[in-house]
């Protein structure tokens, strides 16, 4: 006697949708990964400028930095003047993809500040003896910058004492 099965058995079944289930989960954590990664990428490039600007001070350049929004966009333009009378210098470059969000606090207030197309820009500065930041001119010192993108927060810290910048 010959059957003929034209149906799928329930373990089959079960088997099937085990693996869609255990596919969609990893394509979503690559996505999430995938929108969460500029706000990484924007922290790691501000640390790089903010401790490139601090070697760069402690050398024979009065330097400053200014952070600031424009097109959707973290912008960050280091501002070199030479010591022994030089012009000024400037480079601008983009640190984050559009769609990052980037609050910082001033002090140690523990609230932030959104930063916003049009508003007066993030000033850094340092002491040239010391490498550490300088309030002297902006009048308050940057303490931490926390970078947004969908669920991923990125937070640098800084130490206003040291010019020390690490990520939290």
């Amino acid at each position: 006697m010959r059957k003929d099965n034209k149906g799928f058995s329930l373990v089959e079944l079960i088997v099937v949708i085990t693996i869609i289930v255990v596919l969609t989960g990893i394509i979503s954590m690559g996505v999430g990964l995938a929108v969460s990664k500029p706000a990484d990428e924007c922290a790691a490039k501000l640390k790089a400028s903010l401790q490139s600007m601090r070697v760069t001070t402690m050398g024979k350049f009065d330097a400053h930095m200014e952070i600031y929004k424009k097109n959707d966009q973290i912008y960050v333009k280091e501002i070199k003047v030479d010591t022994e009378g030089g012009t000024p210098s400037t480079k601008e470059s983009i640190v984050s993809a559009k769609g990052v969000q980037l609050y910082f606090e001033k002090g140690n207030s523990g609230t932030y500040e959104e930063l916003k197309e049009g508003d007066a820009p993030i000033l850094i500065y340092y002491d040239r003896s010391s490498g550490a930041f300088s309030n002297s001119v902006s009048g308050y010192y940057c303490t931490r910058l926390k970078a947004v993108k969908g669920n991923r927060t990125a937070i640098l810290r800084l130490y206003s004492l040291t010019g020390k910048v690490e990520n939290e």
